[in-house]
């Protein structure tokens, strides 16, 4: 069997694959065939390494080399309608996680189906990308410099469970995603954190959905992806995000802007309430995972393609978390800012490797509240990423 070398295969292998405007005849059907058969496995290695010179809140200056990303990816057609996707991440842990048996270097294993009359219908079955509205999470994490606590931090990103779409035409398609809330269970993540449970117990149900619209307009050039998530992970703690992702491509230009809204009936992503038991003082049995809060992001990016060999990338991004039935806390307790500007260059013009040279600024503040210090992070980066295929 002759394998085949794929070419450019990043992040956007975890979209669903695009499904036949029409029905193909037996040509195709062969041409296609073939096709499979030249890719039944494609080996892609995608990385960033970069040396970091930065300032954090105390104003101590320290530089070393990191290895912010190392991943492998691994695709394939079996025949034209049943494919897979395996991605690990090497810089992550292999132990199993609580709630879904995986591990946090398996950022994806599923399997794709294409089945009806016309190819419009699409089943994912495995570990698969959260259906998110974020073109921040779609982009090849090698490209994506720093990342929101939205995207890092709140989210549950790589998801066991099902993903079922169907492409109404060629500019709109829907997707129902069902998945465990989160990979670890509630148990294993109070323990993690030094919490209590309190009065909160894990739902029999650990379950999300995400119902998500995708649509592309104006020859293609106007992307959109829209979500709505309802998840429960602690018993009577109803959690619902909506999700907004709006994105302009063209040859040499791209710039997406992020808008996410979340409820949390119980915080079990912990980002806020850690802060908040600080400020009231609570220790031990004190900290539990607190009810009703807000978690709200804006992000714009642009990448901007000067010459073939020379381009810019420009990200900002402002996030907020409240307590929303907490007078005294009030609204955008916690007010984080991010962003970066990046000079890249682009060594072989038809490969994805590029090497680059940026500042990055992140900022983390406490609304009105004293005993809560300002953190400020800044550095500059300069390195190399890479997503080249293998095999």
């Amino acid at each position: 069997m002759k394998i085949r070398t794929s070419i450019g295969v990043g992040l956007c292998a975890i979209c669903p694959i695009i499904a036949f405007a029409q029905a193909p005849d037996s040509v195709t059907l062969k041409a296609e065939k073939a096709k499979a058969d030249s890719s039944v496995f494609n080996l892609n290695v995608l990385g960033r390494t970069s040396l970091n010179i930065g300032q954090n809140s105390d104003r101590d200056l320290n530089a070393s080399f990191r290895l912010d990303e190392t991943r492998l990816l691994l695709t394939g057609h079996i025949n034209p309608d049943l494919s897979y996707k395996v991605r690990y991440r090497l810089n992550r842990a292999f132990s199993t996680t609580s709630q879904d048996n995986g591990s946090r270097a398996l950022d994806f294993a599923h399997v794709n189906y294409r089945f009806g009359k016309q190819k419009e219908w699409e089943v994912i079955l495995g570990k698969q990308a959260a259906a998110v509205g974020s073109y921040e999470f779609v982009n090849n994490p090698v490209y994506e410099y720093v990342f929101t606590d939205y995207v890092d931090r709140i989210l549950n990103l790589f998801v066991v469970g099902a993903n079922f779409s169907y492409k109404v035409n060629p500019t709109n398609t829907f997707h129902l995603q069902v998945y465990n809330t989160s990979t670890e269970s509630f148990d294993q993540l109070i323990k993690s954190a030094g919490y209590t449970a309190g009065e909160l117990k894990q739902s029999d149900r650990p379950l999300g959905a995400y119902l998500t619209w995708e649509g592309n307009f104006l020859n293609k050039t106007f992307h959109t992806k829209w979500s709505y998530n309802y998840s429960q992970l602690a018993a009577g703690g109803d959690n619902h995000g909506v999700s907004l992702a709006n994105m302009y491509k063209s040859a040499r230009t791209k710039v997406y802007l992020d808008l996410q809204y979340s409820d949390y009936g119980v915080d079990h992503t912990m980002l806020a309430s850690n802060p908040i038991h600080t400020f009231y003082g609570n220790t031990g049995t004190d900290r539990t995972m607190l009810r009703d809060i807000v978690y709200k992001t804006a992000v714009l990016r642009l990448d901007q393609q000067l010459t073939n060999h020379w381009g810019i990338s420009v990200k900002g991004a402002y996030e907020t978390a409240s307590a929303r039935k907490d007078k005294q806390i009030g609204q955008d307790f916690r007010q984080n800012w991010t962003g970066y500007a990046a000079l890249e260059h682009k060594p072989i013009a038809n490969k994805d490797w590029k090497l680059f040279a940026g500042y990055i600024g992140n900022t983390i503040s406490y609304k009105n509240r004293v005993g809560l210090p300002t953190e400020k992070h800044n550095r500059f980066i300069l390195g190399t990423y890479f997503n080249l295929s293998a095999i």
